[in-house]
């Protein structure tokens, strides 16, 4: 998959489970990542390659990354660039 655009500015979003906005290719998992890998969100993307994924829990300060899947019987995945979560 084209590699996932975390759209949403998270500065001032440390701590707290709001939506984040990501891009890629359409119909496409996507999971939200903390700095240290960890899944803190997922969603699938729409027919445009939108997807608003809501963290599970609140996003830790530092880089948070976007991990995208394709539906390959063995998925193949591709990950943005981190963005930097601040309080």
């Amino acid at each position: 998959p084209t590699a996932p655009v975390v759209t949403s500015d998270l500065t001032g979003k440390a701590t707290t489970t709001d939506p984040v906005e990501v891009t890629t290719d359409p119909n496409t998992k996507v999971e939200l990542l903390d700095k240290d890998g960890n899944v803190i969100g997922s969603g699938t993307t729409d027919n445009t390659g939108h997807v608003m994924i809501t963290p599970t829990k609140p996003i830790p300060e530092g880089n948070v990354t976007a991990k995208a899947y394709d539906n390959a019987e063995h998925p193949n995945s591709s990950t943005s660039q981190p963005k930097k979560a601040t309080d």
